[in-house]
């Protein structure tokens, strides 16, 4: 006796470990690299409707009947598992014979068409017809019949999928080019390995992809591990002059324990200065658009990349979390273009089973921690340079202050008739004293936004590492639901179906309060220009959802009909908007307070060229405190309060040119708070 398989078996290999149609359609690519092949072409023939086909072709070494027989239709193993180095000196980069059939299943029928390169002007062809398997019940009982002709084409391979169960539409057609063009690394024309997909947007995507602005970048970063697993790094700057230069014991304290490896990466500074004073020739927009496309930093292993490192949403460096802690000095996916590429001929990097990424054994683990570590003292090297310009500065400017007082001293004494001197010198002193208390209050306010820098950066750690234990939450729920239905069947509403709804909610809830500093941490959000006041009350209010939630308050939005905008940054009007929502949320959390219909509005109403932004609210109001004191720092009635809120707030609205004002006992019988801003424009609905 021995083991059988269902004909189902096939259908979970491939559609449940390779769910992703170009996913499948990459591994076949991958099949042709392994074959040696220096083209590639993948071809979509009426793929906008159901039952199209797709070809893939390449001019590798081919199979014979015995490749076939014992390597591409024996699935779980591959003859590449020997990780023999192919005539190219490829080593090979599949490893269960999984991959393709993904690909191969997503259409009904699949003809093969391989000429072996040892056997010139012969083809060997089979056709799978997987129709087939559902008429027997184990998949041993549906035979192949390898058919071999005469052919005067030269050797490769063609793999056509025919009868398609999917269709590709122009948004999958974009990723399926896009991937391609990034698998083999478009930017190092020594791989030998050209992709071509038969589609017009890939003419399009393969122009903005090949549009390399390297030379304008501000930094290049080059880095290695050895075979010891000693590193090394340098930067460059834009001249591609060595700003900094490290040996291993700048990087880490112990070896690396991965494969030898390159880390290369180059930083943009995406802001008019930086252009400018290189007298760059190109927009910085035509950068933005082309770091849309191939912006972050890839894996490449083997020579091909490994999704999902690199892909839009994925950042596996950490560099936008980074980058919230510290933007002066790091990057982020959308500001820098790097790979990290591996040969690992030692098999110490494990693919999943579904092709996405790696198991994090040791090995994936030190090589995230060589980028990481490589990425921390670049950070840290611009850092000392920026502190010692800073510190620089801030020495330099009471020398330049008594400088430039001698000098005006001078003027008046050389220039300003006698007569004049006392009243000069008056009006001057005057001067001086405005001067010396503008900057005694501006040093209070940094010390109070010191504080709350503090605050914020310290929540979007916490943030950032509670993500962990909730996506553990929802993993235990969901086992716990599985389990307990297979053990208690029908019983297991009545016992444990509403605590385990709990637990999802609960882990929902927290997944959102975590995003919720790193949300309003994003550094575009300081930059200036028109704001879209409805859209950012619309966004604020769905942060805050999860809060009005917990308190059963229902949230309100009264907004006129049309979409103003004002002249400032997001940041700025977020940081209004978040404290008045809170300022209303902590109106209610207080021993005696509403507990029922609990109300929260925010409107907005056009006064000539003036938005006018309220937020209303149904709880105890202003009390226990003057009005005109509750925008003084560290004023609160609220026990444990930091007093802080409407100190930004009314600071907030001043640096928008507007003005607030507050109601004790307003509209809705709470606090009223009215945000008056000038518009710029209006555009209609």
């Amino acid at each position: 006796m021995h083991f059988k398989f269902s004909p189902k078996i096939l259908q979970r290999l491939g559609e449940e470990l390779v769910p992703n149609p170009d996913q499948g359609i990459i591994e076949l690519v991958k099949n042709s690299y392994d074959a040696d092949a220096t083209e590639c072409t993948v071809e979509l023939i009426e793929t906008s409707t159901i039952g199209g086909r797709i070809i893939i072709s390449d001019n590798g070494v081919g199979m014979d009947k015995d490749a076939i027989s014992e390597g591409w239709l024996v699935l779980g193993r591959s003859k590449k598992a020997n990780r023999e180095v192919t005539q190219l000196g490829r080593l090979p980069v599949g490893n269960k014979g999984l991959g393709r059939l993904a690909a191969l299943q997503m259409g009904s029928q699949v003809v093969l068409k391989t000429r072996p390169k040892h056997e010139p002007g012969v083809e060997h062809s089979l056709t799978i017809n997987w129709d087939d398997f559902q008429k027997v019940d184990i998949v041993e009982d549906v035979a192949f019949d390898v058919q071999t002709t005469t052919t005067n084409q030269l050797h490769g391979t063609d793999i056509v999928v025919s009868n398609l169960k999917n269709i590709f539409n122009k948004r999958d057609i974009q990723r399926l080019a896009r991937e391609l063009l990034l698998l083999g690394d478009p930017f190092d024309h020594h791989t030998g390995f050209r992709l071509k997909l038969i589609a017009p947007e890939f003419a399009e995507i393969e122009k903005q992809v090949n549009n390399a602005y390297f030379d304008d970048a501000e930094f290049h970063l080059l880095a290695s591990i050895n075979e010891v697993g000693m590193a090394e790094a340098k930067l460059l700057d834009w001249r591609n002059n060595v700003v900094f230069q490290a040996k291993h014991s700048d990087i880490s304290q112990e070896l690396y324990k991965t494969p030898p490896t390159e880390f290369e990466m180059w930083v943009f500074l995406l802001n008019p200065q930086s252009f400018s004073a290189r007298k760059a020739s190109i927009s910085i927009a035509q950068v933005r658009e082309w770091l849309k496309q191939v912006g972050n930093v890839r894996l490449y292993h083997r020579g091909l990349r490994v999704k999902p490192y690199g892909d839009t949403d994925d950042d596996w460096l950490n560099l936008n979390y980074s980058r919230a802690r510290n933007p002066e000095v790091r990057p982020s996916t959308t500001t820098v273009i790097g790979k990290v590429i591996v040969n690992d001929p030692d098999d110490m990097l494990l693919q999943k089973t579904d092709r996405l990424g790696f198991i994090e054994n040791e090995a994936f683990v030190e090589l995230k921690r060589f980028a990481t570590d490589v990425l921390e003292w670049m950070a840290k090297e611009r850092l000392k340079v920026t502190e010692a310009e800073r510190q620089r500065v801030k020495e330099q400017v009471p020398d330049d202050i008594l400088e430039a007082k001698a000098n005006l001293q001078e003027v008046i004494k050389t220039e300003v008739p006698p007569a004049s001197r006392p009243t000069v010198l008056k009006a001057v002193q005057q001067y001086e004293n405005v001067t010396e208390r503008q900057t005694k209050v501006l040093r209070e306010d940094l010390q109070l936004y010191r504080s709350l820098a503090t605050a914020g950066t310290t929540a979007a750690v916490f943030a950032h590492e509670s993500g962990k234990p909730v996506t553990a939450i929802e993993k235990i729920a969901r086992r716990i639901e599985t389990k307990a239905k297979e053990f208690l069947g029908e019983k297991y509403e009545q016992y444990l179906e509403d605590p385990v709804k709990k637990l999802y909610q609960v882990s929902k809830s927290l997944l959102r309060f975590s995003n919720f500093p790193l949300h309003l941490l994003k550094r575009e959000k300081r930059r200036e220009g028109a704001v879209n006041v409805h859209k950012i009350i619309d966004d604020i209010v769905e942060l805050f959802q999860s809060f009005f939630d917990e308190y059963n308050i229902q949230v309100i939005k009264e907004k006129v009909d049309t979409q103003p905008y004002i002249y400032g940054s997001d940041a700025l009007l977020e940081a209004i908007i978040a404290n008045l929502l809170t300022n209303a949320i902590n109106a209610f959390d207080i021993a005696g307070g509403r507990i029922e219909e609990r109300q929260v509005i925010i409107r907005t109403e056009i006064q000539g060229s003036n938005l006018i932004i309220k937020v209303l609210d149904n709880g105890s109001g202003i009390h226990n405190i003057k009005i005109d004191e509750i925008w003084l720092p560290g004023k609160t009635t609220r026990e444990g309060g930091t007093g802080l809120g409407l100190t930004i707030v009314r600071d907030s609205v001043t640096d928008l040119g507007g003005s607030v004002n507050a109601i004790s006992k307003g509209e809705l019988g709470g606090a009223e708070f009215i945000v008056e801003l000038t518009i710029i424009r209006e555009s209609f609905l």
